[in-house]
């Protein structure tokens, strides 16, 4: 079509250029603070030409679709920050907690306690007198202290373990929620069908992607219009419109809790264990937690109070109480493996102080045996470690103080290691937020200033075609 009324077909197609751009516009403004949204941007492009004799005839411009400013490379860098994030965040939580166990500058620590039962000895060792009933009675509470303030920390580290089992019993479900999320929103992709791709449900998976990457390590790729979920090892989660969900399997022999539970992956009519292959994320965090983390510190208690009963109970068995009492000053204890839980006072010593043995004779001035106690204080010795009983100590030469001193010490710079790589996690996941904000996160100043222009080529085009209409009216006044 030529003429006037070629005129005014092409300024139609302007103002509904126009009209186009000015809807993408208000629809990136309206989802200014919609999570995940990516802007929009109208693609507009110059209509076919008219071709005639003396050259091509411009028919203006029309909309060809609207692009979603998206990344891929970004959404996959994003996808594995949030994964390595979600993991060290958990665990600097927890070793955080771990640390707070084993703390010595707050309350009661182990150290502090140990310090303090060998104080007594150092006091029974100095009053041999009488018998020293005095001394005696403030030794049994002191051991008793010790024995309480390990409890204690074995009940903390254990309550933890149970804690981090819990929020793998809540995680799990998350999970497959996400899965089954990003499985219909594959579906709802594909039945959009068209040329044009449907901008805000990719917006909803990217989205969705992005959460699941926080609760697990994952690997995607898109195929087609359906974005496949693997896991590290290449199982897959999603696989279009298909979903294979994680499931929970007790762990009957675990030693800690037979009620804990590993991650299972259907795989046909069985389920393999993928536990191992998880890795990061918050699960991947909270499975090294509740089995790699606390049952380290757990262990650590164990050798403490394992090896402070070996070792008292060893020189106390070569002395005789008041009573002719010989035996134990601790219950005695099969291995290492909760011992912290386990330790308790022999049986006569909780009956009676008599049993003490301070000395090598019932002769009451008889103080030898408790000197030795004392000097358990600095006497350095193998150190036992979970698995040696019954055969001998592997550990290193050292007092239990030092070794107490030690596991505080490795326990501290682990916290401190893993809260600076939360804080680097931090960095690094603003920094790829931020990339993805400069090119998909919507400006409303940048959209005010389209919307200007727009205003402005509208009224344009109007203007055209009100002079094509005064023209037409000449025209006709004129036939």
């Amino acid at each position: 079509m030529s003429g006037l009324f070629g005129v005014l077909d092409v300024a139609g197609r302007g103002l509904l250029v126009a009209q186009q751009g000015i809807n993408t516009t208000s629809n990136n403004i309206a989802n200014v603070n919609t999570p995940g949204y990516s802007r929009q941007r109208q693609i507009v492009e110059s209509s076919l030409p008219l071709k005639r004799p003396n050259g091509n005839l411009g028919t203006g411009a029309e909309q060809t679709s609207v692009e979603r400013m998206a990344d891929a490379f970004i959404q996959s860098q994003i996808v594995r920050q949030k994964a390595s994030s979600g993991s060290t965040d958990v665990q600097a939580s927890a070793l955080a907690s771990i640390e707070q166990v084993f703390n010595e500058q707050q309350g009661q620590g182990i150290g502090a306690a140990l310090s303090g039962l060998y104080e007594s000895f150092s006091e029974l060792a100095a009053a041999p007198q009488d018998g020293a009933p005095v001394e005696r009675e403030t030794l049994r509470a002191s051991a008793q202290t010790t024995i309480e303030v390990l409890h204690a920390a074995d009940a903390q580290l254990r309550a933890q373990q149970a804690g981090a089992q819990q929020a793998i019993d809540v995680m799990v479900p998350e999970i497959n929620r996400l899965t089954s999320r990003i499985a219909d929103l594959n579906r709802q992709i594909q039945e959009s069908g068209g040329s044009a791709p449907n901008n805000e449900l990719l917006d909803q998976r990217d989205l969705a992607i992005r959460t699941l990457a926080e609760k697990i390590n994952i690997n995607t790729f898109v195929d087609g219009n359906s974005q496949i979920v693997l896991l590290p090892s290449g199982m897959p989660l999603v696989e279009g419109t298909i979903v294979n969900e994680l499931v929970s399997i007790q762990d009957t022999t675990n030693p800690f809790d037979a009620t804990f539970t590993r991650i299972g992956f259907p795989n046909g009519g069985s389920t393999v264990d993928v536990t191992d292959d998880i890795g990061g994320g918050e699960l991947g965090g909270l499975l090294r937690v509740r089995d790699t983390l606390l049952p380290s510190a757990i262990r650590s208690l164990d050798t403490i109070a394992y090896n402070l009963a070996q070792s008292v109970n060893a020189v106390h068995n070569a002395g005789t109480g008041l009573d002719g009492t010989v035996g134990n000053f601790f219950a005695a204890l099969p291995g290492v493996e909760d011992a912290a839980q386990n330790i308790e006072l022999d049986a006569n010593i909780l009956a009676r102080t008599e049993a003490i043995a301070a000395g090598l004779t019932t002769a009451r001035g008889d103080n030898r045996n408790a000197i030795v106690l004392a000097e358990l204080r600095n006497s350095t010795s193998a150190i036992f470690l979970p698995g040696d009983p019954p055969g001998p100590a592997s550990g290193p030469s050292r007092s239990l103080l030092a070794h107490t001193a030690s596991i505080v010490a490795d326990i501290g710079q682990q916290s401190a290691t893993m809260q600076s790589s939360r804080e680097q996690d931090t960095r690094l996941t603003e920094i790829l937020e931020n990339r993805r904000d400069e090119l998909s996160g919507v400006s409303l100043d940048e959209e005010v200033t389209q919307l200007v222009q727009l205003q402005a080529a509208f009224q344009a085009n109007a203007r055209v075609m009100q002079t094509v209409d005064r023209l037409l009216e000449s025209l006709l006044a004129v036939i």
